[in-house]
């Protein structure tokens, strides 16, 4: 079961590998295009409220509660779920729909949700149009977003794990084509502050086709997997109104945060809407920074939980907690062992990892700004993850309860922690620093929320974890502690004689300290006998041309 669990992995994580690559390039186009101060906010916040919107109106259900629901139906009922997933993709479809019409025809009130005090201003009125305008042609999203978690969850149902994961390199590529059109038709010199309704057209079109055509790519997999898609109304019969009971805590725990989004991205672009000169955190720094750590979460974390999931649930349902026990440590720690490096280097490498990214054009104004929110919540990365798997416990014993009563201890803490911060520690003229005291509430948020899991799973697991994560966990921060050591006395030794400066010598840098720590880390793992590392770096090199 293990073995499979961790083959079922790699194939998402090498697509979702892929696609992160092509993300962080849609973004230095971006960072080239429109700058990385507030002309990128707003985009950034435009382009972020779809994907917010679906998961507060649908999402929590589609991500969590389906799956559980979905592999119960394929293999209790006699027709192997046909039925019972023909009934739920058009009951989404249809919800989906309605909601996106709703969402559009609501665009500016919409918007004015997500905007600070500081874009009220009477000197940005240009900026508040074109965000309106932004929303606008984004929220068609909704739509192709809840559609492709609906057809998603249905393939990862059925074992088929890899389409979801590499559907979005298509989005990433129309979304980069029509950033590369953008810049020859539009970018003649220095950034301007405003945009033009040409330039809100090709920009919120491009990003809403490709979420379009990210939907498109799943669709021949469904029909290979051996579900046949036909439209069929009613739900009566079909146990679906279980499915609902289940979802309206779920909905309510995405609505809660949710409600820490919106006050995030409000004070984020109070960062870049202020006045106050020189550089500049805000919303596209922190987003930006959210997405690199998220790197290990995509490739690794999520990989392993979505494969494990399905396990969890039968496992649980066969009233097996042993093996729930078993599995989800095993998982937590398969995830640590990359995790815990990862953030280790994102933490001694900041500079040089945002100046890749995003050191083009005017967006390099704001690289150590950009590189310390990056340093913030790197620090969230191991709770975050750990948070992450413990709520899977719970989805698969169908609690969806006690998960939005632990969200709501978590969304109270990084709101509490980003308001006073942002409002109270951080005064009129030093709003730029914005970003940072968000990227350090979101990490405080996380390790609280550990902390009040456990107990609660306890409930339901009695021996969860324990012992059997703390330690291997030590070993790991003992081993990427040296690991990062060794890599930046390589790269302060280098530096006598080679110069690190602009994106290709950031990239350099990366890619020497990379070298140094990769072996470094495997190394002390090995003699620190952290088994995990062990089965990942065996899993690798088992790939390698010429080895079995």
């Amino acid at each position: 079961m293990a073995d499979r669990t961790l083959r079922s992995a790699a194939v998402m994580a090498a697509g979702t590998v892929l696609s992160r690559l092509l993300g962080f390039v849609r973004i230095a186009l971006l960072a080239a295009a429109i700058g990385t101060a507030l002309r990128a906010d707003i985009f950034t916040a435009a382009n972020t409220i779809p994907n917010s919107l679906y998961i507060l109106l649908a999402g929590g259900v589609f991500n969590t509660v389906l799956v559980p629901q979905l592999v119960r139906a394929i293999k209790n009922h006699h027709d192997g779920g046909q039925d019972f997933t023909n009934r739920l993709l058009t009951f989404g479809f249809v919800v989906l729909a309605v909601v996106t019409v709703a969402c559009v025809l609501l665009a500016p009130a919409i918007a004015q949700l997500y905007m600070p005090a500081e874009l009220h201003d009477p000197s940005r009125a240009p900026e508040r149009a074109s965000m309106i305008m932004f929303v606008r042609l984004c929220l068609p999203q909704i739509f192709f977003y809840g559609a492709f978690v609906l057809v998603g969850q249905v393939l990862n149902a059925r074992r088929r794990f890899g389409p979801m994961m590499w559907a979005p390199i298509a989005n990433n590529v129309v979304a980069c084509a029509s950033i590369v059109i953008f810049m020859l038709i539009y970018r003649t010199g220095d950034t301007p502050p405003t945009y033009s309704h040409g330039e809100e057209l090709l920009l919120g079109l491009g990003h809403t086709v490709g979420i379009a055509v990210q939907l498109l790519v799943l669709l021949p997999y469904l029909r290979a997997s051996g579900h046949l898609y036909r439209p069929k109304f009613g739900l009566r019969g079909t146990g679906l109104g279980h499915t609902a009971r289940l979802g309206i805590w779920t909905v309510l725990f995405v609505a809660v945060n949710q409600v820490t989004l919106v006050v995030v991205t409000r004070l984020a672009i109070a960062g870049t809407a202020s006045h106050d000169p020189g550089a500049k955190a805000g919303l596209f720094a922190y987003s930006t920074a959210m997405l690199i750590i998220l790197v290990p979460h995509g490739i690794v974390t999520v990989s392993l939980a979505t494969a494990a999931l399905p396990q969890m649930s039968a496992l649980a349902a066969d009233g097996d907690l042993v093996e729930v026990e078993r599995l989800s440590a095993r998982s937590i720690r398969q995830t640590l062992a990359i995790v815990v490096p990862a953030a280790a280097a994102m933490i001694a490498f900041a500079y040089p990892i945002v100046t890749v990214i995003a050191g083009y054009g005017s967006g390099k104004n704001n690289l150590t700004l950009m590189s310390y929110t990056l340093m913030a919540l790197a620090l969230g990365i191991v709770p975050f993850t750990v948070q992450y798997f413990q709520l899977r416990v719970f989805y698969a014993f169908e609690d969806t309860r006690s998960p939005f009563f632990l969200q709501c201890v978590i969304a109270a803490t990084n709101i509490a922690a980003a308001v006073i911060g942002v409002r109270v520690v951080l005064d009129q003229q030093n709003l730029r620093f914005s970003g940072v005291v968000l990227g350090g509430a979101y990490a405080l948020a996380y390790l609280v929320a550990v902390l009040l899991s456990r107990p609660v799973l306890r409930r339901k697991v009695p021996r969860v974890h324990g012992a059997g994560i703390g330690l291997p966990l030590l070993a790991m921060v003992i081993a990427a502690v040296i690991a990062v050591l060794a890599g930046r006395g390589v790269i302060w030794l280098l530096g006598m004689a080679v110069e690190w400066s602009g994106p290709l010598g950031a990239l350099l840098e990366l890619a020497v300290a990379a070298v140094v720590m990769l072996p470094v880390y495997a190394g002390v793992a090995r003699v620190l006998r952290i088994h995990e590392v062990n089965d990942v770096v065996s899993m690798v090199t088992s790939k390698l041309p010429g080895r079995r």
